[in-house]
C-alpha cells in the first residue's frame, strides 16, 4: 500500500474570512477535514460548523446579485472562479448538501447546480436543486455535454477538453429553471 501524500489544500473561511477549516486532498485520491488549533492545525471538525467552500466570494456575488455556481467539488469550483465566475461547492462531496448552505444562499438571484455525470452526482444535484427550490430561490440544473473524444465526467473534465466560459453560459441560457416534479422527492436522482 502506498502512503499517502498531500496534493492540494482547500480553505473554508466564514463570509469575513477567518479560516474555519481546510479540506484536505491526498494522493492516491482521498480526502480529510483538519481545523486550525494552537498555531497548527487537527484533524476532523470537532466542533466546527461546516460552510460553503468560497463563502466570502459567494457573499459578494449575493450582494452583487451575480449568478453562483454550485459544483460537486473544491477543484470544480475553482476552476469556475479562474474563469471569473462565482462558485461554491459543499465539504465532503455528494449527498452532504446541508439546509444550512442553503441558508447561506438566500437572496441570491440565480443558481446553477452543475452535476457531475454520474448517479452519485445527480442524485446530489436534485438534492441541491430540491433544497434550493423550497427556500425560493431560483435554480438551473446543468450537465455539461460530452465532447468528441474526451472522457467528460464533471466540469473540470469539460473545460479541460475544449469547454468555455462562453459554452458554459449558452448551456446555462438554454436551460429551464428547475421544478419540484411532483412525485419527486430530493433523494432522487434528475
Amino acid at each position: 500500500m502506498s502512503e499517502q501524500r498531500i496534493s492540494k489544500i482547500y480553505d473554508y473561511k466564514n463570509p469575513d474570512g477567518a479560516l474555519l477549516f481546510q479540506v484536505v486532498r491526498f494522493e492516491p485520491k482521498g480526502f480529510a477535514q483538519r481545523r486550525p488549533h494552537q498555531g497548527g492545525f487537527i484533524w476532523g471538525l470537532g466542533e466546527v460548523e461546516p460552510i460553503l467552500y468560497r463563502l466570502p466570494e459567494v457573499t459578494q456575488a449575493i450582494g452583487e446579485s451575480k449568478t453562483v455556481f454550485i459544483c460537486e467539488g473544491e477543484k470544480d469550483a475553482d476552476n469556475l472562479a479562474a474563469l471569473g465566475l462565482s462558485a461554491t461547492t459543499c465539504p465532503m462531496g455528494a449527498g452532504k448538501w446541508r439546509d444550512s448552505y442553503t441558508d447561506s444562499l438566500k437572496n441570491c438571484r440565480e443558481i446553477i447546480v452543475l452535476a457531475d455525470k454520474d448517479a452519485p452526482g445527480r442524485t446530489h444535484a436534485a438534492s441541491v436543486a430540491s433544497s434550493l427550490f423550497s427556500a425560493g430561490i431560483p435554480v438551473k440544473v446543468v450537465e455539461v455535454p460530452d465532447i468528441e473524444g474526451a472522457a467528460v465526467k464533471d466540469v473540470s473534465d469539460w473545460l479541460t477538453a475544449g469547454g468555455t466560459c462562453e459554452a458554459l453560459m449558452d448551456l446555462v441560457k438554454e436551460c429551464p429553471e428547475w421544478i419540484l416534479k411532483q412525485g419527486q422527492d430530493n433523494s432522487q436522482e434528475l
